[in-house]
């Protein structure tokens, strides 16, 4: 099942994938989705109001230990913040693996939740999967709604 809602200062849909109660992908969409989702407008609210980030259960069976351990790291990084893959890597306690952090960036499946769009290279913004333009402005909303 898919459902969603849309995020206005974005222009676009946040769309949540579910199967058997838990979230298997959240991911950003031009397509509107069939149903609108609690969990899409809580995430929508976060970004866009500064409200709490939504808990949810996240289905990480499709994850390997690594990418597991990565976004753990990775949902520690308070809004409005960043961090570089190398720092992550130092978090995870893997030093060196800075490229394999930005390979599990590439891969998060729980875009939000997981918050990638935090984690930037050591000369720059860094790679996003929705484009840089759209990483650029996750983190000036989250910066304006940090500051509120």
């Amino acid at each position: 099942m898919t459902t969603g809602a849309l995020i206005a200062s974005l222009g676009c849909y946040l769309r949540i994938e579910w199967r058997e109660g838990m979230v298997t992908r959240i991911y950003f969409s031009q397509d509107p989705p069939v149903d609108r989702s609690e969990l899409a407008l809580e995430i929508a609210a976060c970004l866009e109001w500064g409200a709490p980030s939504p808990r949810a259960e996240l289905d990480m069976s499709a994850c390997t230990d690594f990418q597991k351990q990565i976004y753990a790291q990775v949902q520690k990084i308070p809004r409005g913040r960043t961090m570089t893959y190398g720092q992550v890597a130092e978090r995870a306690a893997r030093p060196g693996a800075a490229r394999a952090v930005g390979r599990a960036m590439a891969t998060n499946p729980f875009a939000i939740l997981v918050p990638c769009h935090r984690v930037v290279a050591k000369g720059g913004l860094g790679g996003y999967l929705w484009g840089k333009e759209m990483k650029e402005k996750l983190l000036r909303l989250e910066r304006e709604s940090s500051s509120q």
